[in-house]
């Protein structure tokens, strides 16, 4: 078991720690932890490792934790992961000044875990597995505190092998699903749809009743739908809807329509459980050709899995 599913303190050791640190700028406390990994890994190239952690746009930083955040690059000459990790109570400043370092997420604020994680590149899964522990331990209460409340490398590697906590057997649902998602509430008007259509440019929300159930979803396909008539898909001569006149019956219903007068039901939507293996979401995706899932724990939406979140996460975070 120990080999299959190895303890997550057995990823890194004391030297890999910085602890209690000042601040700076989060782009100099990475390249820090590249160093540090380069010490135990000689065949890391470490200055470009770190071009590649800079040069990795729209990828940027995983916050798995508030003020705990994820740097992951993958390494040909690794034989198994390796982690690093640096502390500060005055946190790290996430720089957006960088070409393609950028921290995702609203209101990322100041990083105060660090952590660095460097994979072979044979192995795409096991990056996800150790987030998913640390992100496991992080929830613990008061453990982040306590990490922040410490500053010698050996008691900061102690606390985390005090935890047991081992990486998952293998990526689930709930490892890559998105949480920081909008969602629509059945007695939301059709204008609060359209409102996050344009300002989000996402092609379908959730909808959700009162005791957050995933009763359907409202897409622009749907909405189009709404404004167009089947019968006007079939006129050869459009010249009396030139103007767009079937939108404006739209437009005067806005306000008062409901989005369950154009929410698609369950036939349109594909749902998995929280415990999902990842490769089933997958296989869900293409089999039902949809381009994102809902995760669901009793049909309660707990978060989203889009294709892109595949692309990202598994193929390049």
């Amino acid at each position: 078991m120990s080999n299959k599913n190895p303890r997550f303190s057995a990823l890194f050791a004391p030297q890999q720690i910085l602890g209690g640190l000042e601040g700076g700028r989060l782009s100099q406390i990475i390249h820090r932890l590249v160093a540090s990994i380069g010490d135990i890994e000689r065949s890391v190239d470490i200055e470009g490792a770190y071009q590649l952690v800079l040069g990795r746009e729209g990828c940027g930083v995983m916050l798995v934790q508030p003020g705990v955040a994820v740097v992951h690059v993958r390494s040909e000459g690794l034989k198994q992961l390796r982690i690093a990790l640096a502390s500060s109570r005055e946190g790290f400043a996430c720089s957006h000044e960088q070409r393609g370092y950028e921290c995702v997420g609203e209101n990322f604020g100041p990083v105060n875990i660090a952590v660095l994680m460097m994979a072979p590149t044979e192995d795409p899964a096991i990056y996800l597995r150790a987030v998913a522990a640390l992100t496991a331990i992080c929830k613990r209460e008061g453990f982040v505190e306590q990490l922040l409340g410490q500053e010698d490398p050996e008691r900061l590697w102690e606390l985390f092998e005090e935890t047991g906590e081992r990486l998952p057997e293998f990526v689930e649902a709930r490892h890559i699903m998105r949480t920081d998602y909008s969602e629509l509430h059945v007695s939301d008007s059709l204008c609060m749809a359209i409102d996050l259509f344009c300002r989000e440019g996402i092609g379908e929300y959730p909808v959700v009743d009162a005791d957050g159930d995933l009763v359907g979803i409202v897409s622009e396909d749907e909405l189009i739908r709404l404004c167009l008539p089947e019968y006007i898909t079939w006129m050869e001569d459009l010249s009396p809807v030139l103007n767009f006149e079937p939108f404006a019956e739209i437009l005067r219903r806005e306000r008062d329509m409901p989005v369950m007068e154009i929410m698609a039901f369950t036939e349109h939507y594909a749902t998995v459980d929280e415990s999902t293996p990842a490769i089933q979401v997958a296989k869900v995706m293409m089999r039902r050709d949809v381009r994102q899932v809902f995760v669901v724990r009793d049909n309660q939406l707990m978060g989203i899995i889009s294709i892109r979140d595949f692309i990202q996460k598994v193929l390049r975070a």
